[in-house]
């Protein structure tokens, strides 16, 4: 009886083909979810709206692309023009990307080779000795050979950076050093 009274109550004015409707509020949890996304909506048309304070879509689009202008310009010029660095500070950095990207895998800690990579330190190299040459490895790589292209993991001015640092490690003499590969640079 008492299932019945309450029935009663919530009972709507509706009757629709002998049907009647019930009168239920939505649960809670819905109604909070409700309120939180009318909350969030105003917020958010106030921050990019009303107060400018937040870049749109076009705006965020421009200013992404001028830091990649100014990130990657080295990548519009030929590899022709980009010339070894001698800075100290820029040689370290190429020291840390040669460790970052793990090539002391291949090549050794020091640039001494090892079964796998060329010794790095002699006066001997396998595709040239000059900077433009040992940019265009790293860049490029050498399938046949097992060096690894990357130029999709490194910007131009990162492969610049290591190339200044491996051409640094010339006549270096580590211990354990591979034996000569390649041909003799003057």
């Amino acid at each position: 009886m008492e299932e019945n009274k309450n029935v009663d109550e919530h009972l709507d004015e509706h009757n629709y083909d002998g049907i009647q409707e019930l009168d239920n509020p939505p649960p809670r949890w819905i109604m909070m979810l409700f309120y939180i996304t009318i909350g969030f909506a105003i917020i958010y048309a106030a921050y990019f709206f009303w107060l400018d304070v937040g870049d749109l879509q076009d705006a965020r689009y421009v200013k992404k692309s001028e830091i990649h202008e100014t990130r990657y310009q080295l990548a519009s010029q030929s590899s022709d023009e980009i010339v070894a660095l001698t800075d100290a500070a820029d040689i370290e950095e190429g020291k840390s990307i040669y460790k970052e990207m793990s090539c002391f895998a291949c090549h050794g800690m020091l640039g001494e080779g090892n079964a796998i990579g060329p010794n790095l330190c002699d006066d001997t190299w396998l595709y040239g000795c000059d900077f433009q040459s040992v940019f265009n490895i790293i860049k490029n790589g050498n399938a046949a050979k097992g060096m690894t292209p990357f130029k999709t993991q490194l910007s131009d001015a990162r492969i610049q950076k290591v190339s200044s640092y491996l051409l640094s490690l010339k006549d270096s003499k580590p211990p354990n050093a591979k034996g000569p590969q390649g041909e003799t640079c003057e």
